[in-house]
């Protein structure tokens, strides 16, 4: 069964909880010359894999993506965006006469990834379906038929260089897309398909933004196209005026983003779901890929203690793998660190459920990159206290069957943000920064 991941989900949850107070489990039953440090590491003690991620839902994300990426380590992905757009008025009326003199596809920079040195090529089109505002979720892997092509623009980005709009002043950072008149001559013969949003909507399915592979290395490039300076835009002129009308594009409106991933041509490919090659793992956004930590002799460790334990805490610590990969050079200054990263439960059938850590609040739980250790750390000793009473009763009740499937890590926002990470695996060849589990802890006598 396809498993669907909501990571969107986050960022309402983490700011929903974050005022919670932060516990401080079990520090006020002992003093701390009573605390107990042990370190879970290496392949021993920590079983990973890196998995790839079936799809993601990209309904209605923040930023819009589309360009083509060449990445040595994580291979190729292509990026494109499906949208809607609107009338900005509650009619289009072009006047007698009127006639189509340029049109152009505007949209405001909001970041990028990669190298914008490359050129790349986006690729407009009319969508030929119907995309229905019933659905719940557009996924990643979502697309939809479209029709023939009304833009092929080559273009170096430029997402930091502000552009003249309508006047004089620098702004804002913009992409211009000359748009076929034939779009503009079909829109003004149609009149009466213009005369409220919802007829228009029902006539015109919207546009489909995709970029066309490169051999260069290529940048993605994150637009917001709920800017009000992001637009469609008709030039025309009628038999007593020339102006311009614009379409645009509403947060009611549907427009998603679409990923494609491509990792058997990398100079060092990922080597996926092997549990025994656990040197590197790794994390992409954009539905790329994820890892799986789990931890098999933590439980045996609680039952071993012949006592009952208390998780003072418990962190998950993740330090980053630079330079030669495999024999290919991880450059983090073109593929930089995602700033954050997602830690959740791995359930049986590949799905995953919040960590109760997580609803504590973002500051007790953390998963912030810090670029001067290179490290990503969760605070997880609930989760492991919840392992640790599970381990007891198991000992016990022999009608109690202990499930656990580790944890997985994602990065964190990966529906509109195009960031990769590589780190140590419990099977490096460093073993100072292979990733870990302390945990603190005391033992509590009946």
């Amino acid at each position: 069964m396809k498993t669907k991941h909501l990571l969107i989900f986050f960022v309402a949850l983490i700011a929903f909880v974050s005022c919670k107070k932060v516990p401080n489990i079990g520090s006020s039953l002992q003093p701390n010359s009573n605390f107990i440090k042990v370190a879970f590491s290496g392949d021993h003690d920590i079983v990973a894999e890196t998995e790839r991620i079936d799809s993601l839902n990209t309904k209605a994300a923040s930023l819009s993506l589309v360009g083509d990426l060449n990445d040595p380590i994580f291979g190729k992905s292509n990026l494109s965006f499906y949208t809607q757009l609107g009338l900005t008025s509650n009619s289009a009326k072009w006047g007698k006469g009127a006639t189509t003199d340029s049109i152009v596809l505007q949209m405001i920079y909001s970041g990028y990834y990669g190298d914008t040195l490359s050129s790349i090529t986006l690729k407009v089109h009319e969508v030929a379906e119907k995309m229905s505002g019933d659905s719940m979720t557009y996924y990643s892997n979502t697309s939809f038929a479209c029709g023939e092509e009304l833009a092929s623009y080559t273009f170096s980005p430029r997402p930091k260089t502000r552009s003249n709009i309508d006047d004089d002043s620098l702004t804002a950072a913009v992409v211009r897309i000359p748009i076929d008149n034939a779009l503009g001559e079909k829109l003004i013969n149609n009149e009466d398909q213009l005369t409220s949003n919802a007829t228009f909507m029902n006539f015109f399915n919207g546009l489909y933004v995709s970029c066309e592979p490169t051999n260069e290395t290529g940048v993605i490039c994150y637009f917001n196209l709920l800017n009000s300076k992001s637009y469609l835009r008709i030039y025309y002129h009628n038999d007593y005026d020339t102006t311009f009308y614009d379409f645009n594009v509403s947060d009611k409106y549907i427009r998603f983003n679409h990923f494609e991933h491509d990792y058997s041509n990398a100079q060092a490919p990922i080597t996926f779901n092997d549990t025994t090659n656990n040197e590197y793992l790794y994390v992409q956004s954009t539905a790329g890929v994820r890892s799986r930590l789990i931890f098999p002799n933590l439980a045996q460790w609680a039952v071993d203690m012949n006592t009952n334990v208390l998780i003072n805490e418990a962190k998950l610590i993740m330090t980053g793998a630079n330079g030669m990969i495999n024999g290919v050079n991880n450059d983090t200054s073109m593929f930089t660190q995602p700033a954050q990263l997602v830690v959740v439960k791995a359930n049986e059938d590949g799905s995953y459920s919040i960590l109760p850590d997580q609803l504590v609040g973002t500051k007790y739980f953390n998963g912030m990159y810090d670029p001067k250790t290179d490290q990503v750390w969760f605070r997880i000793s609930e989760y492991v206290q919840d392992l640790v009473l599970a381990a007891k009763r198991a000992e016990t009740d022999t009608t109690f069957q202990l499930e656990d499937y580790g944890l997985f890590v994602y990065t964190y926002s990966g529906a509109y943000n195009a960031k990769r990470w590589i780190f140590h695996g419990p099977d490096s060849p460093d073993t100072t920064n292979r990733v870990k589990l302390e945990i603190i802890y005391s033992k509590i006598d009946d």
